[in-house]
């Protein structure tokens, strides 16, 4: 019988394989690129909001505003980038605000747009009337910034209340249901401005209250300006100025406000301001009720006695019966408001 084979020349049975893991940490390696470049890009977005609020509060303060506060923190991570600030202040001289607890957001993937909160309300410091606490169930804004031109701004209080701080003068108004603002560039350098009041409770013995009898008050305002880009110089007036000088105008496409019974509506084309930042031009008014509504306004010291006689006698020349609408065009000059012969 043949001798077996030599068991050193047999084949083998083949050994169960090393598991490949190369298939498992491909896509961990790439998740953790993609973790590593993702918070690389957040912290580089979080620098660059820090470095444009430095610069943002220097190009302030060379134009005369303030900006400080005692708190800052930025966080967000991964998705948003979170700005809140603690007794954030801004002075700009005459005017004044303070914000208790100020609150920023914007998207990672779009750092340009913020939408503010003031949670706890905000106090306007008046140049005349002092302090004015605000508050309200909201009080929100947003502000696109784009990389070429002006910003778009919007803000909207809703079930506000305004109080005076102690030793200030009372505001016109002791609450409003709604208050927004809008601002929105144009092309050639011209921008629309909208502002609108609902459900104002005027301040008992302030001018609203006398126009309306007590009753609720709402106003709008649609507004074009041009020359935008002029309007700087810190301070209001600086800014407005400013405005004036490079020839900015202001047209209202509508401006009108209810306060009980009283209708007022205005109109007005090419009005400018003056070297001191008052605005001065002619604005057209249309008003029911016209002798009270020009006695009203003597009473409070908006108008002079003797304006107010003149335009009450031409109202009265010109209306029907006390129930017309009458129309008045006004002129404004150095703060002062008269009636145009």
């Amino acid at each position: 019988m043949p001798s077996p084979a030599n068991s050193d020349s047999m084949p083998q049975a083949p050994g169960a394989r090393k598991p490949r893991r190369l298939g498992l940490w491909i896509p961990l390696g790439i998740t953790g690129i993609l973790a590593a470049a993702w918070s690389a890009g957040w912290f580089l977005a979080a620098r660059e909001v820090e470095r444009r609020l430095d610069v943002g509060v220097r190009t302030l303060a060379s134009g005369g505003i303030a900006v400080e506060w005692s708190g800052k923190r930025l966080s967000g991570y991964p998705f948003r980038l979170n700005l809140d600030m603690t007794d954030l202040r801004v002075d700009a001289g005459s005017w004044a605000v303070r914000v208790p607890q100020f609150e920023a957001q914007a998207f990672l993937h779009a750092p340009r747009s913020w939408l503010a909160a003031a949670p706890e309300g905000l106090t306007v410091f008046r140049p005349e009337g002092g302090g004015l606490e605000v508050r309200g169930r909201r009080l929100l804004s947003s502000l696109v910034l784009p990389e070429a031109g002006p910003m778009r701004l919007s803000a909207e209080g809703l079930d506000l209340s305004f109080s005076p701080t102690p030793g200030a003068r009372p505001f016109a108004l002791v609450s409003a249901g709604r208050l927004e603002f809008h601002l929105r560039p144009g092309p050639g350098d011209r921008a629309a401005v909208f502002l609108r009041l609902e459900e104002g409770a005027p301040t008992p013995g302030r001018l609203f209250a006398d126009l309306g009898s007590g009753g609720g008050v709402s106003a709008a305002v649609d507004a074009r300006i041009d020359h935008t880009s002029a309007l700087r110089g810190g301070t209001p007036a600086r800014a407005l100025a400013a405005w004036g000088a490079a020839g900015g105008q202001l047209d209202l496409n509508e401006a009108g406000m209810t306060a009980g019974q009283t209708r007022v509506s205005l109109g007005t084309t090419g009005l400018r301001a003056a070297a001191d930042g008052r605005l001065e031009g002619r604005v057209t008014i249309t008003a029911a009720r016209a002798p009270t509504l020009l006695a009203t306004l003597a009473r409070h010291g908006v108008l002079s006695p003797t304006e107010a006689a003149g335009g009450i006698a031409a109202a009265l020349l010109l209306a029907k019966d006390r129930g017309d609408d009458i129309r008045l065009d006004l002129d404004l000059s150095g703060g002062d408001v008269r009636i145009a012969r």
